[in-house]
């Protein structure tokens, strides 16, 4: 199966109104990880309220394709073209577990299970589980249906539900796959985003159907809401104000929200894709709403499912890298990988410091920085040259005073806590 496209149209703020198969188990085995790489720059903002940090993480191949936040606060993300996962330590670390013993696929979607393991899904006829020391285990569809894009996410029953051709499906953390099959007349399911609902069911897309279904995980009692225009959807995202978003394939980009009882709305984004057969990889962000990589256009754009609109961030990408998938990153901020062999980070609340550099013209003379970021209330700052100058709390948690001590030139460096900072530069004379 060829490499799916991501494609959105270029915006800044609208308003809106053949796969392969396997057989056999394989594992539990310990996947040996290739040498841990070097010491990357940490999560920092270039310069005073900075949007943007970039990585060049050292992988096999530069075919990245899901990514996730793991239990130990890492990311993690598949490196398709090397058949491997990739662990990333927000300082930049990274440890690749070769998995090609197990992918025959495609890798293309994960999740992480109630288990604290990996879900893998390759669009094969199996599913991958990994631990975080890399015991991989190949656990068998018993249908020998393959495995949907875009299609897996922890259900509310602690179990990982995962988009087929023909059914929606789980596994247990013991591992045992229970199918359902979609009703009757619908067509191969090759685009199916699943998520946790506010209700207590399992959501997921249906993109041959242009529906979203909705299934009980009690009872396996499939129900299908047809979408009322034609949308083909992909990814679908529970987002803060209880209902599953999805994006729309369709050369007329669409957003849609779909609410618990099924009622659905669709908000056209305006232009048009270049391809029809596109998508989006979306992920619930930090803010609970809706963020999606789009590769056609090298953006990445967030869901403000208050006032119905759409903002775009462009990433500091290199010639012909596109950003894949992201996720919420443990420190707050947005973590992009990429077509590409890069990972963006995108700090959502960047730290504001004014004035951004210090002069004195003599010793012991004090000066005040002021800092503001937004969903952040106290901060930390440090001299890089207590020699030259200090740095201490001033009259209130968001301001800090400077004092010249000595000759020379030092960097003052205010922190959130959160892995992001900014750099003050102080010269003494």
């Amino acid at each position: 199966m060829s490499r799916r496209v991501l494609a959105i149209c270029a915006v800044v703020v609208f308003t809106f109104g053949g796969c392969s198969a396997r057989s056999g188990t394989h594992g539990p085995a310990v996947i040996e990880p290739l040498p841990l790489q070097r010491l990357l720059p940490e999560v920092k903002q270039k310069g005073n309220g900075g949007q943007w940090v970039q990585f060049h993480p050292l992988t096999t191949a530069t075919l990245y394709s899901a990514i996730v936040t793991g239990p130990d606060g890492d990311v993690w993300f598949l490196d398709e073209n090397a058949a491997s996962l990739v662990r990333m330590s927000l300082s930049g670390v990274i440890k690749e577990f070769n998995l090609s013993r197990f992918l025959s696929g495609n890798a293309v979607s994960m999740t992480v299970g109630a288990d604290n393991r990996f879900y893998i899904g390759d669009e094969s006829t199996s599913i991958v589980r990994v631990t975080q020391s890399g015991a991989a285990t190949t656990i068998p569809i018993p249908s020998g249906d393959n495995t949907a894009i875009d299609g897996m996410g922890l259900g509310p029953d602690g179990n990982v539900w995962f988009a087929e051709f023909s059914h929606i499906a789980k596994v247990t953390p013991s591992g045992k796959v229970t199918e359902f099959a979609y009703p009757p007349s619908l067509g191969p399911n090759q685009y199916g985003g699943v998520t946790a609902g506010s209700d207590g069911n399992v959501w997921f897309a249906q993109s041959s159907a242009n529906a979203i279904g909705r299934i009980v995980p009690s009872t396996g009692t499939i129900t299908m809401f047809t979408i009322p225009v034609g949308c083909a959807p992909a990814p679908v995202v529970l987002a803060k104000d209880n209902n599953v978003w999805f994006v729309c394939l369709t050369t007329s980009p669409m957003l849609g929200s779909i609410t618990p009882n099924g009622t659905i709305t669709t908000y056209s984004l305006g232009g048009t894709f270049n391809q029809n057969a596109t998508e989006q990889f979306c992920a619930r962000g930090p803010d609970g709403e809706p963020w999606c990589a789009s590769n056609d256009d090298n953006t990445v754009f967030r869901v403000n499912t208050s006032s119905h609109t759409v903002t775009t961030f462009k990433p500091p990408f290199g010639a012909g890298v596109r950003p894949d998938a992201l996720t919420a990153g443990s420190d707050g901020n947005v973590w992009v990988d990429t077509a590409g062999a890069e990972i963006a980070v995108l700090v959502v609340h960047p730290i504001k410091v004014t004035p951004n550099k210090l002069s004195f013209s003599g010793l012991g003379q004090t000066k005040t920085l002021s800092v503001s970021e937004n969903g952040a209330t106290s901060w930390t700052a440090t001299s890089s040259n207590t020699a030259v100058a200090t740095v201490a709390q001033g009259s209130s948690k968001s301001l800090f005073n400077v004092t010249s001590v000595g000759a020379g030139s030092c960097t003052i460096t205010i922190s959130d806590g959160a892995d992001n900072s900014v750099a003050v530069k102080v010269t003494v004379s």
